[in-house]
């Protein structure tokens, strides 16, 4: 079986699960406790914290540490929304975290949302970005690296544009796919809140974490405890905050010298299947080099996937977090103006643990299945 799918999730590393089962005995106290072992759960909690901080240049008083991705992305928007209506700008694009809550805002407190169209690559149009928000604009929300075909916004030019047009609109920024992958500088990027995850780097789910600028501007979406700077209550988990540092700092220094193997899948299949296509950025500066979305003419998404699932390789034809929703395809896709009538689009994504190997058989085993189905179709 070949696992192609790390940007739904990643295996956890083993050294990484054995270490923080360990601690699940030796750091188990609660760090909020005032006895020893409670300081000493603490420590570690901070320690873990401030390893996170680094790896993106912040501050480790301003990492909030969450339950995920998913979390990280609702606390910034719900928690930067005032007592007055106003007006939210979201990407068409953005993961449902954002979009779910940006329109729960409309329903509930009458906001206004923009949504922002993006090219036939996914990025936003700066064009359009300035034309939609005003100074009546309080949230803006736009992801860094696309989770489904792996381009890159340009977040600091968007940043620019925000202080030009509306200087008190919080900046909240999706950072999950890039985070460690890609060198990130939060004071570069010119956001307010960046959210982050751990098991898209070969962390354990279930923690996440949110960078915010300035923690005290920020409302907590939920009361209970006082835990992360009053925005987050409940018992914080030691040996999960351990795991995410560690998971973040090796994937961190992970060798990024060499083309991706996403590039490599690429190369590979289209000298096996030549019609196959590439959507989104070319490879380079503009695009994850973990992620691969190609489009082939002629065949259903579906059967191919299902194909090659038999086959022994594991895909997807877009985000795993929309398996939930009603849409049958893409929204990413849509506003990027693909069809579904167009054929197949699937995602190849790439971790820490991608072998040139497994890459060599995942590109024949793709032009046998495709080779399989033109026989049908």
């Amino acid at each position: 079986m070949l696992y192609l799918d790390h940007a739904a999730t990643t295996p956890i590393d083993p050294e990484i699960r054995l270490g923080m089962m360990q601690r699940f005995e030796s750091d188990f106290a609660n760090p909020s406790s005032k006895h020893a072992l409670g300081r000493k759960a603490r420590q570690a909690l901070e320690s873990a914290r401030a390893r996170i901080a680094a790896v993106i240049g912040a501050q480790a008083a301003q990492i909030l540490f969450t339950g995920g991705g998913t979390e990280a992305l609702g606390m910034a928007v719900l928690g930067s929304a005032g007592d007055q209506a106003a007006r939210i700008a979201i990407s068409a694009v953005e993961h449902s975290a954002v979009s779910e809550a940006a329109y729960w805002l409309r329903e509930r407190l009458g906001w206004q949302v923009d949504v922002l169209p993006v090219d036939e690559q996914g990025r936003v149009k700066l064009p359009e970005l300035i034309a939609a928000v005003n100074a009546q604009t309080r949230i803006v929300a736009v992801m860094l690296v696309n989770n489904e075909v792996g381009s890159i916004n340009d977040i600091a030019a968007i940043a620019g544009v925000l202080r030009r047009k509306c200087p008190r609109a919080k900046f909240v920024v999706d950072a999950v796919q890039a985070f460690a992958k890609m060198p990130v500088d939060v004071d570069a990027l010119g956001a307010d809140m960046v959210a982050f995850t751990s098991h898209k780097i070969h962390g354990p789910k279930g923690i996440g974490g949110l960078w915010v600028k300035r923690p005290t501007t920020l409302r907590p979406v939920f009361l209970g405890g006082g835990q992360e700077a009053g925005l987050r209550g409940g018992t914080q988990s030691v040996p999960l905050a351990w795991a995410f540092a560690e998971a973040a700092e090796r994937q961190q220094n992970t060798d990024k010298t060499q083309p991706g193997h996403a590039e490599r899948l690429f190369s590979l299949i289209q000298e096996l299947v030549p019609e196959v296509q590439l959507v989104g950025c070319p490879f380079g500066s503009q695009r994850a080099p973990h992620i691969l979305s190609l489009h082939l003419p002629g065949l259903p998404s579906g059967t191919l996937l299902n194909a090659l699932d038999q086959a022994g390789v594991c895909c997807s034809a877009g985000s795993a977090c929309t398996r939930s929703a009603k849409q049958n395809f893409s929204k990413v896709l849509s506003a990027m103006g693909r069809r579904p009538e167009e054929g197949a689009f699937l995602r190849f994504s790439m971790g820490r643990t991608t072998t040139d190997l497994e890459i060599e058989i995942a590109a024949q085993r793709f032009a046998q299945c495709v080779a399989d189905l033109n026989e049908v179709f």
